[in-house]
């Protein structure tokens, strides 16, 4: 098992103007971050707009992903439905494909929010666990499911499962109580879902993040880390000063849709998000373009 550590790119997925998936672009996207020095990618979380495609397009995408990634880089794929029976019927048809994946990521159900306790969580991520030929990865991702949130007491159980090996998190609080709970564990890791979380996850003793400004600027963000290793706290957080400063300016001005313009400005495929969400518009791509030209020598390492 490869480890779980270091950056990792929640992948978009290409469209095209008319909402088409482009499995062209995607495995030009792949082979492109191979030649990075980040860790890995992760196929069809939020970047990848995994609610926008059916479950054919969604396997279509693990499958091409998981073909075009290096062997040597960490594959996670998103494999979560709203119900146990759908997300379990999901997981048999990767099986049944025999889709190379490292590592699944399982999202949080979140439509009967109110449903969603401590008991209903357990027994849906320990199940999915149960029968997951692929190590499970909670995902907790309020913002994005109807604010449903992991609680520390129910991480504390999972964590012990031999098939959950980790947290990515994506809440705006919750980072600081999971390290306290659960990091430092050799056997689950903690990373952040957020560039923002990044240096209290590291700092706490997490393993790394899985940064959506990796689509469009893998190297940087793999130079945080690296920074991290090899120079300590101290260097790190000065990097990532910068780096955050360049991202609200950049890909981070727009959502899913900054992160694909920025992508296109920087030669990656992002194409455009699936309506109804709208891509940036031409003033907004012109006020990325121009800080990116601005902050060039930050960007390619001088």
């Amino acid at each position: 098992m490869k480890k779980l550590e270091g950056v990792l790119i929640p992948a978009v997925t290409p469209f095209d103007d008319s909402g088409a998936l482009r499995l062209d672009w995607l495995r030009e996207n792949y082979e492109r971050w191979n030649r990075t020095d980040v860790n890995g990618c992760m196929a069809l979380g939020s970047n990848g707009e995994y609610r926008a495609l059916d479950d054919e397009e969604s396997l279509a995408v693990i499958k091409a992903a998981g073909e075009t990634l290096s062997e040597e880089k960490i594959f996670m794929a998103g494999i979560a439905r709203e119900s146990l029976y759908q997300t379990l019927c999901f997981l048999r048809r990767l099986q049944q494909e025999k889709v190379r994946i490292d590592y699944a990521s399982v999202l949080t159900p979140c439509y009967f929010k109110n449903a969603m306790t401590d008991e209903a969580l357990i027994d849906y991520f320990t199940t999915v666990a149960n029968e997951s030929p692929y190590p499970v990865v909670l995902y907790c991702a309020p913002g994005f499911a109807n604010g449903v949130c992991i609680s520390v007491e129910a991480v504390k159980v999972l964590a012990d499962h031999p098939n959950i090996v980790g947290i990515k998190d994506t809440s705006p609080d919750m980072m600081t109580q999971y390290l306290q709970a659960v990091g430092g564990r050799e056997d689950f890791a903690v990373f952040s879902g957020t560039l923002g979380m990044t240096m209290t996850c590291l700092a706490g003793g997490g393993q790394g993040g899985v940064l959506s400004s990796a689509n469009y600027f893998p190297e940087v963000c793999a130079r945080l880390y690296q920074i991290f290793r090899e120079e300590g706290l101290s260097a790190a957080t000065d990097f990532f000063t910068q780096l955050k400063g360049l991202i609200k300016e950049t890909g981070g001005r727009a959502g899913i849709a900054g992160v694909k313009a920025t992508m296109n400005l920087m030669g990656f495929h992002g194409g455009v998000p699936r309506k109804p969400v709208l891509p940036c518009s031409l003033e907004e791509q012109a006020a990325i373009a121009a800080c990116i030209d601005q902050r060039k020598d930050f960007i390619l390492g001088k």
